[in-house]
């Protein structure tokens, strides 16, 4: 009786022993998984912000009923069977009931999701100037990490804007600024600027402003002062012996724009005439 006691114990210890080693052995595989799998809930075509890339993004369903979205190239996609070339020669998601399901994705073919580590900085430099041929995060992110600042750059980015340069010009400009040698670029009056203030001064134009606190508050608007407003003080026409006419003063702070339109002496009826 004691030695059927021992054995059920002893087989029962060898038994928790065996699953507790297959359970770390899965979690194992799980954490050094090859490739990501599940069954495919979306696929969408997308535009990198920065890049301007084309990538498609996919959502796919675990065998836990999770929701996991990945990003992968349009190349990868159409090799996976997601994407396929329409009449235009165009790659275009296929009908859903075409998706292979379960989907297995390696994970060499997986693609970082860049805007959620992308500096701030970086980034409203990047879509601030995007207008500037060349000009994209990772070209800023690449001269940030070459030992430039973000005020430096924010001032060579403005200076390629206003002299309607690319992606050459900013490196050029940057170029110079490290080396101190401005023989590349010629002044109006066809000398060639000293120092980077000497350059910016001539090419800016005196304006102080474009710098990269201007860009991260997002107060690069012109404030409207054509005193279309100075109209206000209409209501010195009135033949109520001119009240309300408040003498024309401030036309609502007009500046100048059009002084009131005859509210001074309010006396006067809607001829300018005065009232008896």
């Amino acid at each position: 009786m004691k030695k059927a006691k021992l054995f059920i114990i002893s087989l029962i210890v060898t038994l928790l022993v065996i699953s507790q080693f297959a359970m770390a052995s899965a979690a194992s595989s799980l954490d050094e998984a090859d490739s990501v799998i599940g069954a495919p809930y979306s696929v969408s075509l997308i535009t990198d912000g920065n890049s301007g890339a084309k990538l498609v993004e996919i959502t796919l369903i675990d065998g836990n009923g999770d929701y996991q979205t990945v990003r992968v190239s349009e190349e990868a996609a159409y090799g996976l069977g997601l994407l396929d070339y329409d009449v235009d020669g165009n790659l275009v998601p296929v009908e859903a009931a075409l998706w292979p399901n379960p989907l297995t994705i390696p994970r060499e073919e997986l693609l970082p999701n860049k805007e959620e580590v992308n500096h701030p900085v970086g980034n409203a430099l990047a879509a601030f100037f995007s207008d500037i041929p060349g000009v994209n995060y990772d070209v800023i992110m690449a001269a940030h990490e070459n030992g430039y600042g973000f005020g430096v750059i924010a001032q060579a980015l403005w200076l390629t804007q206003k002299m309607e340069g690319d992606v050459d010009v900013l490196a050029a400009l940057l170029e110079a600024k490290d080396s101190g040698d401005y023989s590349a670029f010629t002044l109006e009056d066809g000398t060639v600027p000293a120092n980077w203030g000497q350059l910016r001064k001539a090419i800016m134009a005196g304006d102080k402003k474009k710098n990269l606190g201007v860009i991260m508050s997002g107060k690069n608007k012109d404030k409207d002062n054509n005193g279309n407003n100075g109209n206000g003080s209409n209501n010195g026409n009135n033949d109520n012996n001119g009240n309300n006419g408040n003498n024309g003063n401030n036309g609502n702070n007009g500046n100048n724009g059009n002084k009131g339109n005859n509210g001074n002496n309010g006396n006067k009826d809607n001829n300018g005439k005065k009232k008896p």
